[in-house]
């Protein structure tokens, strides 16, 4: 199901209130959503994919806009049915007419929406105009102020065709992520073999995050293509640019693996570290996707390996999205990288490597009693938490957490791809 309608007539707030958090960005600029938007979600009892489509151009004017109506148009010719919605505080413009004529041409099931109808006298006033649209009855919503949902919903799942096919709950959320221009969107559409965002060679072409699934080697996994990031003192406060980066950031926080992008033609730059060191700091997994490899520079495998060293158990794939050429292996690393960061280990595997570290190791020691481990176990996964009970857990310092973690890549082979804490308890 998608949503269709020019810019600033609230598309994005409507979706966000079926969806149910603030997914798309919403924000008083005009053409603020520039890639469609994808949420699977459940509307009472059935399964449903909501599309929050840019805005509509009557007569584009750049690249990007030529982009936005050609996947304006692929989502039209896919959808199930089309949610056209209009601004009722507004008289009817030309994109208005052209849209809601194209959706009609479609033959596609429809329904229409009056966004922003809280003031009766505004709305009323061009209510005239509405119903010139020829679109039959509106539905009259306010999403600002979550007014005439209910019966939106329920006029969306009378229309909706009925379905025996649920859609799943992804299993493995990936962020791929990195400084702008580096090829992410392109890789997007590398690897779901669709032009799901807009590439052009203008840095910062993607605003919003994209969500699209697939599955590969018997796991679900959820795509979060992401704007990218500039140095904060270069992004102005209340911009659009501020909403993306912190969208971004909120995506490698609810990811499960990041895929960082790097530009094997121009190397490893300040910013790509920083990003890196957002991916260590929220324990995420990581595989590192030299793109742009058949122009690449020659030293990059030596120059990612030294630059990026803090998230070393992180795999690095040469490909080139561009040419759609080493996709598969990039998925294959997800998948094992994934599987490492929701690995369980056995207690008694734990335990032994805890037990392996302290012998033939000098202990600290305190009041004349030297620092004994006694076991240690896995307490969660997602990333692997580890806790080690000790007589004396103020002298197992971050150096020793280091020096343990190390042994428990060596010897524990799940673990090698994944970030590991440590956490230290007294036994009583």
């Amino acid at each position: 199901m998608v949503f269709a309608g020019r810019k600033n007539v609230g598309k994005s707030s409507i979706f966000n209130r079926l969806v149910g958090y603030r997914r798309s960005l919403v924000a008083d600029y005009e053409g603020l959503t520039r890639d469609p938007v994808i949420f699977d979600t459940k509307l009472e009892d059935k399964f449903v994919r909501l599309v929050d489509l840019p805005g509509y151009f009557v007569k584009p004017k750049d690249r990007i806009e030529i982009e936005i109506m050609r996947s304006f148009k692929d989502w039209l010719g896919k959808a199930t049915l089309v949610v056209l919605v209009v601004d009722g505080r507004s008289e009817i413009t030309k994109e208005d007419l052209e849209i809601a004529d194209v959706i009609r041409k479609s033959g596609k099931p429809y329904l229409f929406v009056v966004n922003k109808t809280e003031h009766k006298p505004a709305y009323v006033a061009h209510m005239s105009d509405v119903y010139s649209l020829s679109m039959g009855e509106p539905i009259l919503v306010a999403a600002e102020h979550n007014m005439g949902f209910d019966s939106l919903v329920d006029r969306i799942v009378e229309r909706l065709p009925e379905t025996s096919d649920e859609i799943e709950i992804p299993v493995a959320r990936v962020a791929i992520v990195g400084k702008q221009n580096v090829g992410k969107s392109s890789l997007l559409n590398a690897i779901l073999g669709e032009n799901l965002s807009f590439v052009t060679n203008i840095a910062g072409t993607t605003r919003d995050t994209i969500d699209a699934t697939l599955r590969h080697s018997g796991v679900e996994i959820v795509f979060m293509d992401t704007a990218g990031l500039r140095k904060l003192s270069k992004v102005k406060k209340g911009t659009v640019e501020s909403f993306s980066g912190a969208r971004t950031i909120r995506a490698i926080r609810n990811s499960d693996v990041c895929v960082l992008v790097v530009d094997s033609f121009r190397g490893v730059t300040s910013q790509d570290q920083k990003i890196a060191s957002m991916i260590k700091d929220n324990s995420k997994t990581a595989v590192i996707a030299m793109n742009k490899w058949d122009i690449r520079m020659s030293n990059i495998e030596e120059q990612v390996a030294r630059e990026l060293f803090f998230i070393n158990y992180g795999p690095r794939v040469a490909l080139s999205a561009k040419n759609s050429w080493n996709i598969e292996m990039l998925l294959d690393e997800i998948v094992k990288s994934y599987n490492s960061y929701t690995m369980k280990i056995q207690t008694s595997k734990v335990t032994k490597v805890a037990m392996e570290f302290s012998y033939g190791r000098v202990m600290p020691s305190k009041r004349g009693s030297r620092l004994k481990i006694y076991y240690a176990t896995q307490v969660s996964t997602a990333p692997p938490v580890f806790a080690v009970f000790v007589n004396f857990p103020e002298l197992f310092g971050d150096s020793m957490k280091r020096a343990l973690t190390s042994l428990m890549r060596r010897k524990i082979p799940e673990l090698d791809l994944s970030p590991i804490q440590i956490v230290v308890k007294a036994r009583r």
